[in-house]
Parts: structure tokens; C-alpha cells; sequence
């Protein structure tokens, strides 16, 4: 295969160029083979920085769609390849990639194509131009109830269906998921996530992994037991409470506070005051933050919770006021 020229940078020395435009080639590629289509693509602004790489918007140039392209740069130096981060972050977006490209569910970001440069390592996402779940909050507050019920219903879909594919996501939050401007949600950054043969098999994993807001008790305090699918279901539960609120769980509390919390007293993030929860909604939350992880539903179950059961004719168009869906922030993707 000819080699493919890497995307310069996006920004010059002393000047300010952010949105100006490369032209490079593009060959699809996976483990096993490449792929013989080989098509154009433009790479555009910066959309989104986070642990595991920068998002760029782009054009892909033989359709005309926009495409989002997640980017990290390839350790090259000796002194790089010893940095343990830079190596993390390389493997965490293969990761991503090797997880991603099996999938196809319309609650999950699909997935377009993967390259590998001497520079680069890029993989090519649906763009979704909505924002995050997360930038959404931050924008305009706390959801209407039933735009908070309609985005649960869809997190569990993708969720159910990542289960059955035996993929734990381990990471998931208001800020990993996508929104159109339709309302369609999209479950997003599979960095950490996690393939396994028996996703219910209590003592599967035992690594510490996700953010500490979103995290079950058992993920921080693993002993002998470990940890399975379950601890996505308290992450759900997390997700709904920050649509509740407007803010992320354990608002009040510093990381180490929460780690603390979560190991010694097993504590569920509280409810903000202010926040009145109907009896069905608190079921829901209980639910999700049952400490015993064999006591919380799956995504399947949950997702015939009473409490997801919208008015009848519902059909979502805002917030609950004349907004609409915030642009891309800095930590989505």
C-alpha cells in the first residue's frame, strides 16, 4: 500500500489559523486487511480534547459528510516511547477502534474507518453536531422530566446492546454522550472500555478504571470479588441524576473525598436539594445505586422501569423551552 501523508497541524507559529484546511488520503484499515476504498478527507477545526486524543471536525471530500476524526500522535522519540501516558493513550485509541468497528446500533457512535501514520493514529466517528449530554447540562441546566426520561430509555438501548456484544464501557457519562439535534443519543469514548466473554461473571475485572463521579463502589474497592457489567448500571444511574440536577454527581466533593466514600461506606452520590424525585424516579435511582451489585438490574430490565413511560404522543423538540442543542464542547468525544 502507497504510504499516506500525515495532517500537519492545524495551528502556525505566531499566527492564528485554528480552521484552516489539509487535503490528505485516506485508506481504510483494520487488523486483518486494508480496505481497497480509498477516499478523500479535510480536517478542520478542533471540536474536542480529552484524556485519549483531540477531535477534529472534518469533511470527508468524495460524499461531502462531515465526519469527526479522533487523533493522537504516535510516540517517535525514545524519550516518548518511555512515557508511559503517551504509550497509554496510543493503545487506549486502538482499543477504541478494535471495540468500535463491530458495532451497529443507532444509540451507539458509529464507527467509519481507522489509519495509522508514522505520526498519527487517527480513527474516523459519525460527527454528531448536537454536543454532549454533558455541554447540553452545562448550557441550559437541568432537563425538562420527559427529555430526561427519553434520553435514559436510549442510553439503556445502547447499553443492553453493548452487553449482549460482551463490552462493559466503564466510563460512561453525561459528557459520553452524544446528542443530535433530534435527540437521538449516542453513547460515546471507548477508551476503557472492556471485552469479555461473561459480562456477568462477578469477579471479571478487578482494575480501577473509569471517573471517580461516575464510578460504583465496587470499581474502587474490588478485593477478591472484582467487578462485572453492573457497574454500568450505577453509571446510568449517575448520568440520570446529573439530567435531574443540572450538575455532576458528588457536586460538593473533591475526587479523593468520593473514592473515600465509595470504599469505606459503600455511599450512593446524594440526591442535590432542591430536586424533588416522584416515587417512581426514586425507585429507578435506587435501583441503579443498589450497593450489592447483584441487586441492580440489567440494562434490559431497567429499561422497562415505569419511570422511562412518557406521555402518550410525546415527541421531543427542546429542552423544555425555545433552546437548541448546545454546540461541541471542549470534553466531548
Amino acid at each position: 500500500m502507497p504510504s499516506i501523508p500525515d495532517s500537519p497541524s492545524t495551528s502556525g507559529s505566531g499566527t492564528s489559523a485554528p480552521k484552516r484546511l489539509f487535503l490528505v488520503f485516506l485508506s481504510y484499515a483494520c487488523s486483518c486487511d486494508t480496505f481497497a476504498a480509498i477516499f478523500k478527507w479535510v480536517r478542520g477545526e478542533l471540536i474536542g480534547k480529552g484524556n485519549f486524543g483531540r477531535v477534529y471536525l472534518a469533511l470527508n471530500a468524495t460524499t461531502g459528510e462531515m465526519i469527526a476524526v479522533k487523533q493522537v500522535e504516535i510516540p517517535r522519540t525514545a524519550s516518548d516511547k518511555n512515557d508511559s501516558r503517551q504509550v497509554t493513550v496510543v493503545e487506549a485509541l486502538k482499543l477504541e477502534s478494535e471495540t468500535l468497528k463491530d458495532l451497529d446500533h443507532s444509540n451507539i457512535v458509529q464507527y467509519l474507518g481507522f489509519e495509522e501514520t508514522p505520526n498519527f493514529l487517527s480513527i474516523f466517528l459519525e460527527y454528531v453536531p448536537g454536543g454532549s449530554v454533558g455541554s447540553c447540562l452545562r448550557k441550559y441546566g437541568r432537563f425538562d422530566e420527559n427529555v430526561t426520561k427519553y434520553f435514559s430509555e436510549q442510553i439503556l438501548s445502547g447499553l443492553e446492546y453493548l452487553h449482549l456484544k460482551g463490552i462493559l464501557h466503564r466510563d460512561l457519562k453525561a459528557d459520553n454522550i452524544l446528542v443530535e439535534k433530534t435527540g437521538i443519543c449516542k453513547i460515546s469514548d471507548f477508551g476503557i472500555s472492556k471485552r469479555t466473554d461473561d459480562i456477568d461473571e462477578q469477579n471479571v475485572l478487578t482494575a480501577m478504571q473509569g471517573t471517580v463521579f461516575w464510578m460504583a463502589p465496587e470499581v474502587v474497592n474490588t478485593g477478591k470479588r472484582g467487578y462485572n457489567a453492573k457497574v454500568d448500571i450505577w453509571s446510568v444511574g449517575c448520568v440520570v441524576l446529573e439530567m435531574w440536577a443540572g450538575e455532576r454527581p458528588w457536586r460538593k466533593e473533591e475526587a479523593m473525598a468520593v473514592i473515600v466514600k465509595l470504599y469505606s461506606s459503600k455511599q450512593a452520590p446524594p440526591v442535590p436539594s432542591g430536586i424533588t424525585l416522584s416515587p417512581k424516579a426514586d425507585d429507578f435511582r435506587r435501583k441503579c445505586f443498589a450497593i450489592n451489585p447483584d441487586e441492580r438490574p440489567s440494562a434490559a430490565e431497567l429499561r422497562k422501569h415505569p419511570y422511562l413511560i412518557r406521555p402518550p404522543g410525546w415527541v421531543f423538540s427542546d429542552f423544555g423551552g425555545s433552546h437548541e442543542i448546545a454546540k461541541e464542547d471542549p470534553d466531548d468525544y
